[in-house]
């Protein structure tokens, strides 16, 4: 005869994942972690996109964004650029998402637009290469006052 176990408020939780069967503890940690993700998705979200960032309109079929890719696209997330300007991918066909609305919208891709607080500061239309891409991108980055306003803040 099984056990059947109802959740009242005589039941802990513990209790109610040993004597479920293994499967059914990774079902509950599973939903779990997707509930928490969820709660915390949006207000990361939302965060993400009030900081500076490189907004890359991209498309699917576009040999250019397929380059960028391979050169530099990989290891972006590794490099001191990235620190200041976390790179974030939109589709060129999609709707704009509200925190983008106000944006000049690309024409070709690929579009790099560089944003601080939401707005526009610059673009680089076209990727000329990775060399070039690096140094265009330079232009809009002052390492040594972001360094210096980064160790302020962590000093405060």
């Amino acid at each position: 005869m099984k056990k059947i176990l109802l959740l009242n408020d005589q039941c802990d939780w513990s209790s109610f994942l040993m004597e479920r069967p293994f499967i059914n503890r990774i079902n509950f940690v599973c939903l779990l972690m997707v509930v928490v993700s969820l709660f915390f998705g949006g207000s990361c979200a939302n965060a993400q996109s009030a900081r500076d960032q490189l907004l890359m309109i991209t498309s699917s079929s576009c040999p250019w964004c397929e380059a960028f890719e391979e050169e530099v696209g990989g290891i972006y997330d590794q490099t001191e650029e990235a620190v200041f300007l976390p790179l974030r991918r939109h589709d060129f066909y999609d709707v704009m998402p509200n925190d983008l609305e106000q944006i000049t919208p690309a024409t070709m891709t690929p579009t790099f637009i560089i944003l601080s607080n939401g707005a526009e500061i610059g673009r680089i239309i076209g990727y000329p290469g990775a060399e070039l891409f690096w140094w265009r991108l330079s232009e809009f980055i002052d390492f040594g006052t972001q360094l210096e306003t980064n160790f302020k803040n962590k000093i405060k």
